[in-house]
């Protein structure tokens, strides 16, 4: 299971689309000396139960929607990956539009404090752990000095002056 709130509850899900449709089912409710219901989704996508009490088809309904959910969370989730990752390749794309290869910059190799050194960028900015099948992680670049590329969190271009 996961976190979802109860699906009520949840806002990425659309209740106008789910709703349940309990029909009671005469036959099987005379045989079985109560009522018995088929029960289904208005989206249509539930397979229909068998002729259960109410209970059981509310217990079906729950499951087909959290089935519901487990979907449209995993699409949120593929989505929000989507612009987190277009966001890291904007940063590459802007700093390599503004910085060209060879530009004076000034890095920091840990935290960002004190004066950081200073060095010429030797590569175009670019998606660290990236491959034909794989997205990057961090914006990067390779600096003069540097014996490894520096989070572009910690290169700042200081013009002509290194």
């Amino acid at each position: 299971m996961t976190d979802f709130p109860y699906w009520p509850d949840d806002p990425l899900l659309d209740r106008t689309k789910h709703r349940m449709q309990m029909e009671s089912e005469p036959v099987a409710s005379c045989l079985a000396k109560r009522t018995l219901y088929i029960g289904t989704c208005s989206c249509g996508e539930m397979t229909p139960t068998e002729p259960w009490d109410n209970y059981a088809v509310s217990e079906a309904f729950d499951a087909h929607m959290y089935d519901v959910q487990v979907e449209l969370h995993t699409a949120a989730a593929a989505a929000q990956q989507e612009a987190r990752q277009a966001a890291k390749q904007k940063i590459v794309d802007d700093w390599n539009a503004r910085v060209p290869v060879g530009t004076p910059v000034r890095y920091w190799t840990g935290e960002r404090e004190g004066d950081g050194k200073t060095g010429r960028t030797r590569s175009a900015a670019y998606l660290l752990g990236a491959s034909s099948d794989t997205p990057g992680h961090t914006p990067v670049v390779f600096v003069e000095g540097a014996g490894s590329c520096i989070g572009l969190t910690h290169v700042q271009e200081i013009g002509d002056e290194a």
